[in-house]
């Protein structure tokens, strides 16, 4: 092999190492954001929950308010406790089977 051969396959040498770090570097970098995925979907999952939650809250705030005003509003207070009761309800026979 002449000098300038050795000189070639060297370099080839290094850049097929460059390249099979940079492949392992991007293989960790893969990873790293995967898992960052699922954190961020475990994270809007509760953010839901407490959506749901604080929405519900909201909805009997709402209620109580209505009660508490004294105002013709107790019609519509109203409904929503009866609206409330057949939920109730319905869960109760549910549960009963």
């Amino acid at each position: 092999m002449t000098e300038e051969d050795n000189l070639l396959l060297n370099d080839l040498k290094a850049n097929t190492q460059r390249l099979f770090q940079e492949f392992r570097n991007l293989e960790n970098e893969t990873k790293l954001l995967e898992n960052k995925v699922l954190d961020l979907k475990l994270e809007i999952e509760l953010l839901e929950k407490d959506k749901s939650e604080l929405s519900r809250k909201n909805e009997q705030l709402k209620i109580a308010t209505h009660l508490l005003s004294g105002v013709d509003e107790n019609r519509e207070a109203k409904q929503k406790i009866n609206r409330l009761v057949r939920e109730i309800d319905k869960c109760i026979a549910l549960l009963n089977r």
